[in-house]
Formats: C-alpha cells, sequence, structure tokens
C-alpha cells in the first residue's frame, strides 16, 4: 500500500532466509549495506568489476566476503541488489547482468533511475523493486551498529512471484531501515523525487551557501566570520527542525528576531517559478539526459567545475576554519 509505513515488527526476514543475495559494487552503498545484510544473518556475495582496475575486488575480499564477476553473481543470486553509479550501470547490465538472470529471482536497486528512463529493461520473468535508504552509505552503517536505523523507501515495479514486496522489505530490514520506519513508494515518485531534490535542494542550498559567503566577503566582513555565518550556523539548527519540526523551531527555539527575519524576508530569496521550472524539466526526463550525456563524455563540465570550487576562498577558508576550531 502507497504511503505506508512499515516497521519492524512488520517485516520477516525469513523470506530471504537460505537465498543468495548478490550486491553488485562495493563503493559508496556496496560496502555499508552488504555488511548491514551480513550482520544481520543473511548470505551475501559481491559482484565486482575487473580486479585490475577496480578496488572493490581486494575491499570486499578484505572484508570477508566472497567476491566474482558481475556475471558470476547475478547467475548464482536470488536476489540481485544493484549498488552501481547509476551512468555505470546500463553498460555492465547489458553486458553481465541481463543474460544471467534466474528466472523468478529478484533484481533490486537503490534508484530507480535506469529502470524509469529505459537504460536499463529487466526481463518480464524477474521481480523488479527498489530499497533505497535516505543516507549516504557510511550513515546507515553508523545507525545500523548504532541498534538504529535511517528511514527507508521501497518500490515495486515487477511482481513475478507474488511477494516482491515482502523481498524489498526484508532487505530494507536486513540493512536497518525497518528500525526507523520504511515507506512504499512508485518507482516514478522515488526517481524524479530523488534528482528534483538533489538539484534544487542540495544544489539550492549549497548555492545560497556560497553566495552568503560571498557577498559577506565582499562587503568586508571576515572571511572566518563569515565561513560561521554560512556554513556552521545553518548546522546549528537542522537537527533540530528535524526533531521538532520547522514551525516549532521557528515559534520557540530561535529569536523574535530570527523569526521575523525568516518569515519576512526567507522567501524574497526563494525562486518557485524556477524550482517549478525545474520540476518539470525533471519529469520530463530533461535532467536524466544532461548527465547520461555528461558521463558519456567523460565529465568534462563536471571535473571543470570540481577544479573551480576546490580552489575557491570559500574552500580554503574551510580548511583553515577545520583546522583552527577542530571542526566543532
Amino acid at each position: 500500500m502507497l504511503n505506508q509505513v512499515y516497521r519492524d515488527n512488520d517485516v520477516s526476514l525469513d523470506i530471504l532466509k537460505d537465498k543468495v543475495i548478490a550486491v553488485l559494487g562495493y563503493g559508496i552503498q556496496g560496502r555499508p549495506q552488504a555488511l548491514c545484510l551480513r550482520d544481520s544473518g543473511l548470505r551475501v556475495i559481491i559482484g565486482a568489476g575487473d580486479r585490475r582496475s577496480f578496488p572493490d575486488w581486494d575491499a570486499a575480499k578484505a572484508d570477508g566476503f566472497e567476491v566474482v564477476g558481475f556475471g558470476e553473481a547475478t547467475k548464482r543470486a536470488d536476489l540481485v541488489h544493484v549498488l552501481l553509479a547509476d551512468p555505470a550501470q546500463p553498460s555492465i547490465y547489458r553486458d553481465e547482468v541481463h543474460r544471467n538472470l534466474v528466472a523468478r529471482s529478484t533484481l533490486s536497486f537503490a534508484h530507480g533511475f535506469n529502470v524509469l528512463y529505459g537504460a536499463i529493461q529487466p526481463p518480464a520473468n524477474v521481480n523488479v523493486v527498489l530499497f533505497v535508504p535516505n543516507a549516504p552509505g557510511h550513515l546507515v552503517r553508523e545507525k545500523f551498529l548504532e541498534g538504529s536505523g535511517v528511514y527507508g523507501a521501497v518500490a515495486v515495479d515487477q511482481d513475478v512471484t507474488g511477494d516482491a514486496l515482502q523481498i524489498a522489505l526484508a532487505l530494507a530490514k536486513g540493512v536497518g531501515s525497518t528500525r526507523a520506519g520504511v515507506v512504499e513508494v512508485e518507482f516514478d515518485s522515488e526517481t524524479e523525487g530523488d534528482n528534483f531534490e538533489e538539484q534544487v535542494l542540495y544544489g539550492g542550498t549549497i548555492a545560497l551557501m556560497r553566495a552568503v559567503f560571498d557577498v559577506m566577503v565582499e562587503h568586508g566582513y571576515p572571511s572566518y566570520f563569515a565561513y560561521a555565518k554560512s556554513i556552521r550556523s545553518l548546522r546549528s539548527v537542522i537537527d533540530v527542525m528535524d526533531e521538532i519540526g520547522i514551525e516549532e523551531y521557528i515559534s520557540t527555539r530561535s529569536s523574535r528576531t530570527c523569526e521575523f527575519a525568516v518569515r519576512l524576508t526567507g522567501p524574497r530569496v526563494i525562486d518557485r517559478q524556477e524550482i517549478e521550472r525545474v520540476f518539470d524539466e525533471t519529469r520530463r526526463g530533461d535532467f536524466a539526459a544532461e548527465w547520461m550525456t555528461e558521463w558519456q563524455l567523460g565529465m568534462f563540465h563536471l571535473h571543470r567545475m570540481r577544479r573551480t570550487w576546490k580552489n575557491s576562498m570559500m574552500e580554503k577558508v574551510g580548511r583553515e576554519w577545520r583546522e583552527l576550531f577542530g571542526g566543532e
């Protein structure tokens, strides 16, 4: 049921007992999720690329996993959990995964990008599901080890066996997400929502922090002070707003001057029409097309932007700040 919240008591791992889970990729999400699944008592093998070119193989071996090639892992698996970078998935799927999928097995993703936009077209005889924990991999692992978890989402695109949702939920439980709560969504909304969030919320927030820093420095404010105002101040309130709600924070935890500033001036720095435009572009697939083109061309723009920002004044000040104040 869409939007239903599932917790630990609602989900059983039994459906995955004695099954082989092949985690493809051992990077940002692959390693943390594989470790959590193993710690939950499930059988996990790792599918990795050429050992001579990629570090995944040796890293997974060092952690005690059995490691085989992508094709062999797929052939042996009841559940294939694809945790490779989105742009890397189509060619690996085409060359190694598709022909080795076992009928009535389950193909799982942590982002519906390639399925939604047709870069990956699974056969009709396998389940196709989604499980995405709403946090970076290192935090997924940290929360799991603490005995808690991070909120997650599951989706089903194909249900061949009649229990695809239960399989996705068991996967989420194995990673610890049902400890916090897991909601069922659709492939479309997860993919578009994630792409929209990353462009507007992450991209917009970072651009706003950089703009605040630049304007303050350009008008003569000390750079350390400007850095504290543009980044550190935000850090100090986000967790509180998450715990008690935005309105409760503004009304009861912030100063009245802050409250008035938030209510009066905050909306002026947000371009709602541009946000709507980005949303429409995302739903049309414009962002997906631009990103896949960028990857295929060697990420020229991305590498150049990385170099530019790495050498920016704000990054230099940030490095000095962390040395001076210990990151606190």
